[in-house]
């Protein structure tokens, strides 16, 4: 029995669902929005958050799932498939039905808001019905499908529980694959096991322009070449949980991670440009961008996963608190993201000031409603199962000292 509390991967399934701040934030300031993009932007635009969001993208849902394999590995081995099959019932599906009612409205109003006053340079807190109509015939002129019910922020959840339903092959690979436990250990710490993740991710990669997965994710009918590329990081994180070697050899190896991280990342950036430019016009641009792109998910998901158990493997205030604030934080984030957005499209700022601005006050409204209205009450017993006393984490460290 696996008793261990693994406080860096807390922390970092943590800080992969809070990105979601910065990564929502930065798409309302891109100058180069892509062309799968629906929405308008602020008029004031920096390339920089072009670069963030690729970056963020790159990585964050991949480490996700993989750390949500490895925990749904440790749940099993603590609960059993029933009780594993109820816990996941009550913390996932529950809150997703809950947040498909009560938030996603909330938060597609303030997203149409928002849009209609970047694209047609008004104010109106409530667009009006002409309003809507227009850009609703626009977005069908442009090839978006408007027609489709999305599941806005909250897709990863309901992707979690389809991936779920693949416990017992997870649990049928870990039997085999302990047949020949010493050989997987050695693979497992060896570089060249990456090169293989790398394959087999861009394989899955091959139907995505540019080889980056993006927004076909979000709506209501899963999209099947998404499902099974993010499925294939739920699936070794549940085998990476049976092989304790795996992820000390992450830890120790973590700064020739990320001087592989900053070669790759440019590299990946500029051959999925090439392949976004032209799809499916050259087989060889295509070929590199889906191989790019998977080896640099890869050595980034290595990379966060050995530096958060380098760095961040320990009893904190810090982590304890970002760790159960997270869940509560992401569910409510991107309404409030819309909100500052569209409050700051009638000032003429520049664009980092206002991405600043955004991120300050989406989490300073997302972490008071927690510490205040969430952590003791019943919504704290709704997501988490329980309820917290956290004192805010600077004075808990202070009184430490």
């Amino acid at each position: 029995m696996d008793n261990r509390r693994y406080y860096g991967l807390d922390a970092l399934r943590g800080g992969m669902m809070m990105l979601g701040i910065v990564l929502h934030a930065c798409m309302l300031y891109l100058a180069d929005p892509p062309a799968r993009y629906p929405f308008p932007t602020d008029h004031n635009t920096a390339y920089v958050f072009n670069v963030f969001l690729a970056f963020i993208h790159s990585f964050r849902m991949p480490t996700f799932f993989v750390l949500a394999g490895f925990f749904t590995s440790l749940l099993i081995e603590k609960r059993g498939l029933r009780g594993t099959y109820s816990n996941r019932a009550k913390r996932i599906l529950a809150p997703l039905v809950a947040g498909a009612v009560t938030i996603l409205p909330v938060t597609g109003l303030l997203m149409v808001t928002f849009m209609l006053s970047a694209r047609y340079g008004t104010h109106d807190f409530i667009p009006s019905f002409a309003a809507v109509q227009t850009f609703k015939q626009e977005l069908i002129a442009a090839g978006f499908p408007i027609d489709k019910p999305t599941l806005g922020h909250l897709w990863f959840l309901y992707y979690l529980c389809f991936f779920y339903l693949l416990i017992p092959l997870c649990d049928f690979l870990v039997r085999v694959s302990l047949k020949f436990e010493d050989s997987v250990k050695r693979w497992l710490v060896s570089p060249l096991l990456l090169v293989m993740f790398a394959v087999l991710t861009a394989a899955s990669l091959w139907p995505f322009e540019g080889g980056t997965v993006f927004m076909e994710y979000s709506f209501v009918k899963p999209h099947l070449p998404a499902l099974l590329y993010f499925s294939f990081f739920f699936v070794l994180g549940y085998i990476f949980h049976h092989y304790p070697v795996f992820l000390p050899a992450l830890a120790r190896n973590a700064p020739f991670w990320a001087v592989l991280a900053a070669v790759l990342f440019p590299l990946s950036l500029v051959v999925s440009h090439y392949d976004a430019v032209a799809p499916g016009d050259n087989f060889a641009v295509h070929l590199g961008a889906v191989l790019v792109q998977g080896l640099c998910t890869w050595v980034l998901v290595y990379l966060f996963l050995g530096s958060a158990l380098r760095f961040f493997d320990r009893e904190s205030s810090w982590i304890v608190y970002v760790s159960q604030s997270a869940y509560w934080v992401f569910l409510v984030h991107l309404p409030l993201v819309f909100l500052a957005g569209w409050w700051l499209l009638q000032f003429d700022l520049p664009a980092m000031l206002k991405f600043l601005l955004v991120c300050g006050f989406t989490s300073f409204v997302a972490f008071t409603t927690f510490h205040y209205w969430v952590q003791k009450t019943w919504i704290s017993d709704f997501l988490y199962g329980r309820r917290f006393d956290l004192d805010w984490p600077w004075r808990e460290s202070r009184i430490s000292r």
